[in-house]
């Protein structure tokens, strides 16, 4: 029997509606594998966007020594997004000031432990996401890589999902792979692309337009080009979030009353649940 993945559908469409209908741009960053340089990309990016004067809140569900907080020269915390969620903790005592105008929200074990929560832990998770985003104009996902390219509840329910892909073969293969996956598991058909440890401009869309073009032939997605960082990672991706990205659109006020049940969350339109 296959396993469903519990957030896709109808859960995941609701969940993403909630955390992308204010202002703040809401950008998880995955990919299928690790050593592609996207913890590396997201520091690099987060600090760029805010150096331009934008708040920047970094959820990090990266487990690895080398996360974010480390990147930033910070330890780990004892608290995570998970307590917050759970009502041990405020997110204050949670989220931790890494640099002038970025936070940065540890979230390793809310990325492990939501993927089953009944509708009192659903209607929680939705409030903890809106309290991430007050304040802030960019909430960067350093998204977790899980067994069978699956997303954490948090990921699932971002806008834009830009998946990063190290221009080598085994990677673009894995990476074409998590992008067929989560198309199948939560229905989305609307991705952007990062090419990282690219030797050229040239060679990065060369390798995004072949991945467009598959991706278009066999799975029915579309593609977008976000960006590319040269080998070491060097580069950040703060222009193309501020000029490539949709404007967000702001549906109001967000914290009204959520469907009766998290299952059956109403599906946004495809233009709205891209946004």
């Amino acid at each position: 029997m296959v396993d469903r993945n519990p957030w896709d559908g109808d859960q995941a469409d609701g969940l993403r509606r909630l955390f992308g209908s204010r202002a703040p741009q809401v950008v998880a960053f995955a990919s299928g594998r690790e050593a592609c340089g996207r913890t590396t990309l997201v520091v690099q990016t987060a600090a760029a966007l805010a150096a331009a004067g934008h708040g920047v809140v970094v959820i990090d569900e990266n487990p690895s020594p080398d996360n974010t907080l480390a990147s930033f020269g910070l330890a780990a915390g004892r608290h995570d997004f998970f307590n917050v969620v759970r009502g041990d903790r405020p997110l204050a005592q949670v989220a931790v000031n890494a640099a002038p105008l970025v936070r940065i929200v540890p979230a390793a074990r809310a990325a492990r432990e939501f993927d089953h929560l009944d509708l009192a832990g659903f209607r929680r998770l939705a409030a903890g996401l809106r309290e991430i985003q007050r304040g802030a104009s960019f909430v960067l996902i350093d998204s977790a890589n899980r067994r069978g390219g699956r997303l954490s509840a948090i990921a699932a329910s971002a806008r834009h999902l830009a998946v990063v892909v190290a221009a080598q073969g085994a990677a673009i293969t894995r990476a074409y792979a998590l992008i067929k996956g989560i198309a199948q598991d939560y229905g989305r058909d609307h991705f952007q692309v990062v090419v990282t440890r690219a030797r050229s401009s040239e060679e990065a869309r060369a390798v995004y337009d072949n991945m467009r073009r598959v991706a278009r032939e066999h799975t029915g997605v579309h593609l977008d080009y976000l960006g590319a960082a040269a080998v070491p990672v060097t580069g950040h991706l703060a222009e193309a979030l501020l000029h490539r990205l949709p404007i967000p659109v702001d549906h109001g006020d967000i914290g009204g009353p959520l469907p009766a049940r998290p299952e059956v969350a109403e599906r946004p339109g495809l233009i709205d649940s891209m946004l």
